[in-house]
């Protein structure tokens, strides 16, 4: 009797064990008590007009030249997604805004074969407006995996890994460039990596998406890839979909900001369809795993009154002045969409206020925003505004410094 009963004993221990340990938070932030309300006078409507991209999207693979996998993405062919935009007053390399895209909707279109296409490219321009390739680089930076480099989704699509997100940094005259790596087989990764023991021991298995890094002194010759996490243990919830991450420095270390889907209540506390986490690094390649990083709390959800269904999509991050700015495309993530584009603000990189008034009120998608300069009452910015029918639309905005301290206090 005694016997069994410690037998059922140890067995209650182990399986409560596991069971804790399946819990996986990220940090929650004690938000503070603001009693001033978001801004809701900043005019977003300056738009200056609809880009084009002279360039061409390339779905083969490493080697080949098939024609079929070309597509000029010009003019009527717009098919652009996911930008992220640098701006250099003073010209890098000749020219004044540097934008990292995939080509995406549009032309390219949205099904299986699109996936191909949807490869980082690099593009420049000194009007926001018209882009090209800069001088001697030929997009992508990275073709699409080799079918035989990838491993399936599901049992019903077709095998084929693919890149997207991308998202990049500045600083000390280096480009910090990252994406995300989608069904990609951890052997193929390493093929194509540094070779250090660190970015070994993050593909000593396959993860369904992995954020990889390059980086350039000149945008035009790239480094072999580093990893900079995973989306399995302890990096993020197993095999959450590491949505969009976006990436700042903001003059002391590194941070990103990610969308992950609520999959599962033993990693969220809340009821929310998603959550954005913040991580750091001092050296922009080693950043906090999940529980180590921080929910991103903001004081205000203009977009439930669209919709109770709504919660952010996309992300993209910048910083400037001591500010702090998510551009945030929000819709109904369970439909794996967004229609609404804000954007928020912060002093600290937690807790951030909304402007009321969105960006955009149909039909966005991950958009760009950046700053242009300042004066010591003003912020100029950037905007390239992405849609879900493969159009960009360049448009500038000037913010108040004093009315987002006044908002903040």
């Amino acid at each position: 009797m005694i016997r069994n009963f410690l037998i059922l004993l140890c067995g209650s221990i182990i399986l409560s064990a596991c069971n804790r340990s399946e819990d996986f938070f990220a940090q929650e932030v004690e938000a503070p008590i603001w009693t001033v309300d978001p801004i809701d006078s900043v005019s977003f409507d300056n738009d200056e007009g609809l880009v084009n991209i002279h360039t061409v999207a390339n779905a083969n693979f490493k080697g080949l030249k098939n024609p079929s996998d070309f597509l000029d993405i010009s003019g009527l062919n717009a098919s652009y997604c996911h930008p992220d935009v640098l701006y250099f007053p003073n010209k890098f390399n000749g020219y004044k805004y540097w934008m990292v895209f995939t080509p995406y909707f549009g032309a390219v279109g949205t099904n299986q074969n699109s996936k191909k296409f949807e490869n980082p490219s690099i593009v420049v321009s000194n009007d926001g407006l018209d882009w090209t390739n800069p001088p001697g680089l030929n997009n992508p930076i990275v073709n699409a995996p080799f079918p035989k480099e990838s491993f399936g989704e599901n049992k019903v699509d077709p095998i084929q890994g693919f890149w997207s997100d991308v998202d990049w940094v500045f600083l000390n005259n280096q480009f910090y460039l990252y994406y995300r790596g989608s069904f990609i087989t951890a052997q193929s990764l390493k093929g194509k990596c540094v070779l250090t023991n660190v970015n070994f021991d993050r593909l000593k298995q396959d993860a369904h998406r992995t954020i990889v890094q390059q980086t350039s002194t000149d945008g035009i010759k790239w480094s072999n890839l580093n990893i900079a996490f995973t989306s399995n243990p302890p990096f993020t919830p197993k095999n959450d979909h590491l949505l969009s991450p976006s990436f700042i420095h903001n003059g002391n270390q590194f941070l990103s900001y990610e969308i992950e889907l609520n999959l599962n209540p033993k990693n969220f506390k809340g009821k929310g369809p998603s959550y954005v986490v913040r991580r750091t690094s001092a050296d922009g390649i080693n950043f906090t795993g999940f529980k180590d990083s921080k929910l991103v709390n903001f004081l205000n959800k203009p977009w439930l009154k669209e919709s109770p269904l709504n919660s952010p999509w996309h992300i993209q991050a910048t910083y400037t002045d001591g500010y702090y700015f998510l551009c945030i495309a929000v819709g109904d993530v369970k439909r794996y969409t967004s229609d609404l584009l804000y954007v928020a603000y912060s002093r600290d990189g937690l807790n951030f206020k909304v402007f009321r008034k969105p960006l955009l009120k149909n039909n966005a998608y991950r958009s760009s925003i950046f700053p242009m300069g300042s004066t010591e009452s003003l912020i100029k910015m950037g905007a390239i505004i992405g849609n879900k029918s493969g159009e960009f639309r360049y448009r500038e905005f000037t913010l108040n410094k004093e009315k987002i301290e006044k908002s903040l206090n």
